[in-house]
């Protein structure tokens, strides 16, 4: 008993010993790591009030831009949307939420005055900005969208399959129908078949899968697919 006692007496002096010989840079590391955590404490705050702030914009600008728009046309009605674009301008290029909000909303105003390619590079900022939230599938449909009005048919393609991959989104099977419908545009009849397949597959009941059984009946009567 003596000699275990001695041990770890031997031992709790030697910890002391190291302590009181380390003390400073004990100290310095304590402080290091209580400045880090202030200053990622710190960063939290600013960035969320950072964003609150944004999303307030936004808000702002979109009030305004919605407030008695019933009754305007015309030229007073293009004023409020180019007001709106040039007030977005500077949140448009932000990141995260702020970024995807204000992205959004300036790609529906470009829409509307057919702007179609200022509209694409917008829902594109969107998808981009938060790729794995409800707004990245549905920025890449209407992207695929503005493609379509550009004559740009492979663009299209390219993001209405983006959209069709999302599991959650609401409008997939209108995605995937409208793969079919693009490949058919393109003449390309099998790629527009294995489309109405699928469809077929994931959603048998859907009211686009019947869209798509009816395309599928028709291309195998004009001979365009076995």
């Amino acid at each position: 008993m003596a000699e275990k006692f001695n041990q770890e007496e031997t031992t709790a002096g030697k910890i002391d010993s190291f302590l009181t010989r380390n003390r400073s840079l004990l100290l310095t590391v304590a402080l290091v790591v209580l400045v880090a955590i202030i200053a990622v404490a710190a960063f939290v705050v600013i960035t969320g009030k950072s964003a609150e702030k944004g999303l307030s914009q936004v808000d702002a600008i979109y009030y305004t831009l919605t407030k008695d728009a019933d009754s305007l046309e015309g030229d007073a009605l293009l004023a409020r949307q180019d007001s709106a674009l040039e007030q977005l301008a500077t949140l448009t290029k932000k990141g995260g939420i702020v970024g995807a909000r204000a992205n959004m909303l300036a790609a529906d105003l470009q829409f509307q005055k057919k702007d179609f390619e200022a509209a694409k590079a917008s829902y594109l900022k969107v998808a981009s900005a938060k790729k794995n939230a409800y707004t990245a599938p549905l920025a890449y449909f209407n992207a695929a969208a503005c493609a379509e009005n550009l004559n740009d048919l492979d663009g299209a393609l390219e993001y209405y399959t983006k959209a069709s991959v999302s599991e959650d989104f609401l409008l997939a099977d209108h995605a995937l129908f409208s793969i079919g419908r693009v490949n058919e545009a393109k003449s390309d009849f099998k790629a527009a078949q294995d489309a109405y397949n699928k469809l077929n597959d994931v959603r048998p009941d859907g009211d686009w899968a019947e869209l798509a059984k009816s395309r599928l009946i028709e291309l195998k009567a004009n001979g365009s697919i076995e």
